[in-house]
């Protein structure tokens, strides 16, 4: 697996256990950044207010990601300034996701663009389902279905009503 590697060589180089926790949670948190980048790029080329729409409503979901990554190097004594680099190069994935999908299906057919942004979509929905849903509906099972369908009718009111 790919990302047993991964983890193995981020050990490796910034030393097993504690001290590589807050780099693990950072490249997770950056392979997420990039997969988001990825649907906005996609977003992109299907028109730019849906790339608008996906990018705002990335903001919430990201923003918790990125204070828990550098509150992870915080706790480890990091200094300030190099926190604010570390919070800073998360930006990176976002922007490099975003416009390598922009430019690899520019050119594809709207049944192409449509269909990955589905794909991601459903990926997505399916991590929320699978995952988080379960340990969600242990303490408020109807509260949390409701959130979720909710949440997506929500955005599909708002992206109507932009679109």
């Amino acid at each position: 697996m790919p990302q047993t590697a991964a983890i193995h060589t981020v050990q490796a180089r910034f030393g097993g256990g504690e001290e590589s926790g807050p780099w693990l949670v950072f490249f997770a948190v950056a392979v997420d950044l990039f997969s988001d980048g990825l649907m906005i790029g996609t977003g992109a080329v299907v028109a730019s207010s849906l790339a608008l729409l996906l990018a705002l409503g990335q903001v919430s979901a990201d923003l918790p990601e990125g204070f828990a990554t550098v509150a992870g190097f915080k706790r480890r004594g990091v200094p300030r300034s190099r926190r604010f680099v570390i919070s800073g190069a998360l930006v990176i994935p976002i922007f490099l996701g975003a416009t390598i999908r922009f430019w690899a299906v520019q050119d594809a057919s709207a049944l192409v663009q449509l269909s990955l942004l589905a794909f991601t979509a459903g990926i997505l929905l399916s991590v929320a389902v699978e995952e988080i849903g379960p340990q969600a509906h242990e303490k408020e099972p109807r509260a949390s279905a409701l959130a979720l369908v909710g949440g997506f009718a929500l955005f599909a009111l708002i992206s109507t009503y932009v679109g």
